[in-house]
């Protein structure tokens, strides 16, 4: 089996289940988010440890690993830094619902940071052809959030834009929109 960020991804959601993970389900009861109706995951940072090196090698070439000069007990033993460490991890996608890109919130920091693994995808998908009224939401919080409010109505759909910012694929999903009849930009 292929490594790839949709197998990750299963990997935290299954993490964000476990008995373990308090601290991460705290965090979303905190900010009105529940994981049992939107794909959150947690990556608790050691997804890599005891695997093999092709599996590092995998999720480094992925960006989601970067090799650490962080000190380590063992010789000819590599350390890794994981993208998302201790975080909540949304999955972006492309236009066959294929993970493409990570966001994640690193909730546990002094301050908390957002941050993307790379600029490509869609949170949560790319909106129905069939889309009447489209919503685009200034961060995936901010989408997730209207996704859970139940305020959508039937032919509705929302984007998260990249940090506030229209990417090209926000706009080539907005193209295809033939339905489309009026678009919603949230502001923070």
């Amino acid at each position: 089996m292929k490594n790839t960020l949709e197998t990750l991804f299963q990997s935290f959601e299954t993490g964000i289940r476990s008995s373990k993970a308090i601290k991460p389900k705290d965090y979303l009861k905190k900010i009105g988010l529940d994981y049992a109706e939107l794909r959150i995951g947690f990556n608790s940072g050691q997804f890599h440890h005891r695997e093999t090196q092709e599996f590092k090698d995998d999720f480094e070439a992925l960006g989601v690993l970067k090799k650490s000069d962080a000190g380590v007990r063992q010789e000819d033993f590599t350390a890794y830094t994981a993208f998302g460490r201790y975080g909540l991890i949304f999955p972006l996608v492309d236009k066959e619902n294929t993970i493409v890109n990570y966001f994640a919130l690193r909730f546990n920091l002094e301050t908390p940071k957002q941050e993307y693994l790379n600029s490509e995808g869609i949170y949560p998908a790319y909106p129905s052809p069939l889309t009447k009224r489209l919503y685009l939401a200034p961060t995936v919080i901010d989408c997730a959030s209207l996704m859970q409010s139940k305020a959508l109505e039937n032919r509705d759909s929302v984007m998260a834009m990249h940090n506030g910012e229209l990417l090209p694929q926000h706009l080539e999903a907005v193209k295809s929109l033939c339905e489309l009849e009026e678009i919603i930009i949230l502001k923070n």
